[in-house]
């Protein structure tokens, strides 16, 4: 239950902290966000996903889960250290960009790391639906995958808005009374979409706070209606989350939403873990590799996980003894 603060700058993660904060949080400052224009940032997803993102050792098969397109990612070779065991990997994107092709390295990696099935979801966002829907469709792939009986141990993980999702789906499995994820992993995580939470953009490489409030105009749409709360960090929602570990890059706009989730999970009494890493842009664990310091958060959360499915399974064992 430990707040960690991962100090020091490499050289690499300084050319890619200022080439993201004169160009991308210039473009995104700028850009107007309305019904018009924000079909233009969706337009460039076919040329993001052409970047290599590829990962050796894993097969993957698209699959339909809860009635949501999917990949299955299944890492190469017999063994098996986790049998029974998946993650669910829900997308970053602010609910209006980004998808399968984006994520699918970050996906695959985690897949090898753990050497689990993982299943990479691709829920519906903006302007097929809002918040509300992108949540009905985690949580519908989260219950088929519970309910086809293959899986004890469901872990879920998901990057910025994913992480939101993430954070829907531990609360809709608690409150439908079945059984929820095994563990969660945030990496930069929105976990507060009603704008209540002081955040402050002016060192986020990325993110400018004003962009952040007006995603709020995506929060209504259909089909599907959002239930409870928008903020998931409070003490009323931290009762239904399993083992968290959470990272942000310091002093991004969404740090704080980590830390106020870290706190409440910390009066919960529920194991939880936040590195904070300095020098980062948001969400930076999806590039893994791409800095040292994504690589060695990346391999953090591998092992918090992978303990985490190690105890759940010598649990259950044990019930199953007695």
């Amino acid at each position: 239950m430990a707040v960690v603060a991962h100090r020091g700058r490499s050289v690499r993660a300084l050319i890619v902290l200022w080439f993201v904060r004169i160009v991308m949080k210039t473009l995104f400052r700028v850009f107007p966000m309305s019904d018009r224009t924000l079909p233009i940032l969706r337009a460039f997803d076919p040329y993001l996903s052409r970047v290599p993102n590829s990962v050796r050792g894993v097969r993957i098969e698209k699959v339909t889960l809860g009635g949501v397109p999917t990949e299955r990612i299944v890492p190469d070779g017999d063994a098996d250290p986790h049998p029974r065991a998946a993650l669910i990997y829900f997308h970053g994107g602010a609910f209006i960009g980004c998808g399968l092709d984006t994520h699918r390295r970050i996906a695959a990696l985690l897949a090898r790391g753990l050497r689990v099935p993982v299943y990479n979801v691709e829920y519906r966002q903006y302007p097929d639906g809002g918040v509300g829907t992108s949540v009905a469709d985690g949580f519908a792939a989260y219950r088929e995958l519970l309910d086809s009986g293959d899986f004890d141990r469901i872990v879920v993980a998901g990057d910025s808005a994913g992480g939101f999702v993430c954070a829907k789906v531990v609360e809709y499995a608690g409150e439908a009374g079945i059984q929820g994820p095994t563990a969660f992993a945030g990496f930069s995580p929105f976990l507060d979409i009603s704008a209540e939470l002081p955040r402050s953009s002016r060192h986020d490489a990325m993110l400018p706070l004003g962009k952040i409030r007006k995603l709020r105009m995506v929060l209504g749409r259909g089909p599907e209606p959002l239930r409870g709360p928008q903020n998931m960090t409070t003490d009323a929602t931290a009762r239904y989350f399993p083992p968290t570990i959470l990272f942000a890059a310091s002093r991004e706009a969404l740090e704080l939403d980590s830390l106020e989730l870290h706190a409440s999970l910390d009066r919960a009494g529920i194991e939880n873990e936040v590195h904070l890493y300095d020098a980062q842009v948001h969400a930076f664990v999806v590039s893994a590799g791409l800095t040292p310091e994504s690589w060695a958060a990346y391999k953090t959360a591998v092992a918090f996980l992978s303990a985490q499915l190690t105890e759940a399974e010598a649990d259950g064992a044990r019930s199953d003894a007695a």
